[in-house]
């Protein structure tokens, strides 16, 4: 009998928190390198592919300006725009591998698991590992990671394909993710991860 399959879910990759003409560039919060980062995803998604593991893709989300809750208080650039259902910032970054076997999840806060069917999702495809890459890595990924933890998935946190908008954070995230919360490797070794069983780690 198989283990339980290993899960990519990526974070995040749209045009608002990603590209230079999204809402979060605007106000000054860029991600540098997007080109590489991109291509670091799509290294990983073929290699789950491969190995007959999912992909999830994972975007934040807000119908109305009131969806969007206490995050416009504290970072008031998104009261009126960014993220917004049916909008160009609220979609995935071009160049992305996407394919029409793949999974999405739409979420209305950081932690892809708060207020979504990603827990059900998971448990449906067999998946009890989960390798998570995107953006930004001190916000989005290390809230779904420790969420992910609680629930006693296992974790892997590739360095290559995860980033954010300021370097220390971002290092730091790593640095803490990588205590309990999950285990930070190398993009190759996160690759190497898809299609083993729980034995074989």
């Amino acid at each position: 009998m198989s283990g339980p399959r290993t899960a990519l879910v990526v974070i995040d990759m749209q045009n608002d928190y990603c590209h230079p003409d999204g809402v979060f560039a605007a106000a000054g919060l860029r991600v540098t390198g997007l080109d590489e980062l991109v291509g670091n995803v799509n290294t990983l998604a073929a290699a789950a592919r491969s190995a007959g593991d999912p992909v999830i893709w994972v975007r934040m989300e807000w119908a109305e300006d009131a969806d969007v809750g206490l995050l416009a208080e504290r970072s008031p650039f998104l009261r009126k725009e960014g993220l917004r259902r049916g909008t160009w910032g609220c979609e995935l970054v071009s160049g992305l591998d996407r394919e029409p076997g793949d999974h999405e999840v739409v979420k209305p806060r950081f932690d892809a698991f708060h207020r979504t069917g990603l827990a059900d999702l998971l448990r449906g495809l067999g998946a009890g590992a989960l390798v998570v890459a995107g953006v930004r890595t001190d916000f989005c990924v290390e809230s779904t990671v420790r969420s992910a933890f609680f629930r006693d998935l296992r974790v892997i946190v590739p360095r290559e394909a995860v980033a954010g908008y300021f370097e220390d954070l971002h290092l730091n995230s790593l640095r803490l993710m990588g205590t309990v919360f999950a285990e930070v490797t190398a993009l190759g070794d996160a690759a190497a991860a898809f299609g083993r069983t729980r034995g074989d780690r």
